[in-house]
């Protein structure tokens, strides 16, 4: 008997460790995955699902379109080139569709793909090859901002805190990761779009150029490159109307940048 109860303490121990992972995963986002190349397609759902998401990998388009209905994700990591079409005709479907992150993949010279998808709606993208570190960490990052979010329209100030930055009537949260308008209704941004807000209000008065953006936002865990940063300050300010046709408080500085003026 005495020789048993190690192994009875053991095995509970077991079970009960077992019983843990399980719960952690149960509690974890569900990310639709879409790549073509086997290779990647097992790495990605391998490398996401050991953090404790559930996955589902797909293959084509048609594919993850017929498991967006049954899977019932709120994370996407989607590649540009499939068999059957482009992703980023996929990447504005699903932002038409409500608040869901997307993560896009793309080959590191299609800086074109990268753009486009950023200004149809994609909140982070990670060129190929990747770190599956990296990929993890931004797929979190996007996952915050999802669940931080709350139903469209809804009033209120978060967590009762005041604001960390206020402009035109707009309130920026950044631990929240909330936009309220002037009305104190919540505007929906990006990851992307919120963080390059996030960077001009901390120039806020001066000239920033795009270089300082581009720093300013790879601190938040986001990589942008100059093209992207104007399709997203053109994108911002059509989110951000000004009322009485005042002239925007993000301003175009030619030829050097962006300055948010208070």
């Amino acid at each position: 008997m005495c020789k048993k109860q190690p192994m009875l303490v053991f095995c509970l121990l077991v079970a009960a460790l077992a019983d843990d992972e399980v719960s952690e995963v149960a509690d974890g986002s569900r990310v639709l995955v879409v790549e073509d190349n086997a290779d990647i397609r097992s790495l990605l759902e391998s490398s996401i699902r050991n953090e404790g998401f559930h996955v589902r990998a797909t293959e084509t388009l048609e594919d993850c379109r017929a498991a967006v209905a049954e899977f019932d994700a709120t994370l996407f990591v989607i590649d540009v080139d499939l068999p059957d079409g482009n992703g980023l005709s996929l990447v504005r479907e699903l932002r038409a569709q409500g608040n869901v992150g997307i993560l896009m993949l793309s080959d590191r010279a299609a800086e074109v793909d990268q753009v486009l998808g950023l200004e149809m709606g994609a909140d982070d993208y990670v060129a190929k090859p990747f770190r599956p570190r990296e990929l993890v960490a931004r797929l979190r990052a996007i996952e915050r901002r999802v669940l931080a979010a709350p139903a469209p329209g809804q009033p209120g100030t978060p967590g009762g805190d005041a604001p960390d930055f206020t402009v035109a009537g707009y309130r920026l949260f950044l631990q929240a990761r909330r936009l309220l308008d002037p009305g104190g209704a919540e505007v929906p941004l990006t990851s992307a779009e919120f963080d390059v807000l996030a960077a001009l209000m901390e120039f806020r008065g001066k000239v920033a150029n795009r270089d300082q953006i581009i720093e300013a936002v790879r601190r938040r865990n986001w990589s942008g490159n100059e093209r992207a940063i104007d399709g997203i300050v053109s994108r911002l300010r059509r989110k951000l109307p000004m009322q009485d046709a005042q002239a925007h408080f993000i301003r175009t500085v030619h030829g050097v940048g962006y300055m948010v003026v208070t």
